[in-house]
């Protein structure tokens, strides 16, 4: 196995000036990338974010993170651009070779030409969201139950494990990022 200690590609001084200005113990980092073969990504396999990015702690405080990939590219460039875009599209790839710098704008044509920009893709309302709670049938059954009477969003919030401003979105159909609420109005 290489000599990891800076970088991978046993970067210069670039590695070392780039680590100590954003605290980053280099040699944790790495060990949390399942370095491969020169053209393979290299996945983040520590914390992740909820749209699947690595995120790494940095520097004294524990609310310190950076996104791994950026941590990737900047310890084998010491560049810091707005955007660190993947070329192999994986959001965990830490491979600097996969890597490259830009504006955000070029992340955003990135994504575009990619066929992953928002306006492109389906939707991720709803269920499909990272954070939704709720699925539409069990919308469909707490406006159910609710109507029913005999119970109180209270309890219903207890019994699906959410909170009482959760049911009460359900139940008067607002969207909070479930899939089909204005259907289950009906």
């Amino acid at each position: 196995m290489a000599d990891i200690s800076m970088s991978p590609h046993g970067s210069d001084v670039n590695a070392a000036a780039y680590a100590e200005k954003h605290r980053v113990n280099t040699q944790a980092f790495w060990s949390k990338v399942a370095i491969g073969g020169k053209d393979e990504c290299w996945p983040w396999i520590g914390a992740q974010d909820g749209q699947g990015y690595g995120r790494f702690h940095v520097g004294k405080s524990r609310n310190s993170t950076m996104l791994a990939h950026r941590i990737a590219h900047g310890l084998m460039t010491s560049e810091e651009p707005e955007a660190v875009c993947h070329r192999c599209d994986n959001p965990v790839c830490c491979n600097p070779s996969h890597l490259f710098g830009g504006s955000r704008s070029d992340n955003n044509k990135d994504m575009a030409d990619k066929g992953r920009s928002s306006q492109l893709r389906p939707s991720s309302q709803g269920e499909r969201h990272h954070m939704a709670k709720l699925s539409s049938a069990t919308i469909t059954a707490i406006k159910a139950q609710y109507s029913n009477g005999g119970v109180t969003q209270y309890q219903l919030a207890k019994k699906y494990g959410v909170s009482q401003r959760t049911v009460a979105k359900a139940i008067h159909g607002l969207h909070v990022g479930f899939k089909d609420v204005e259907q289950t109005n009906a």
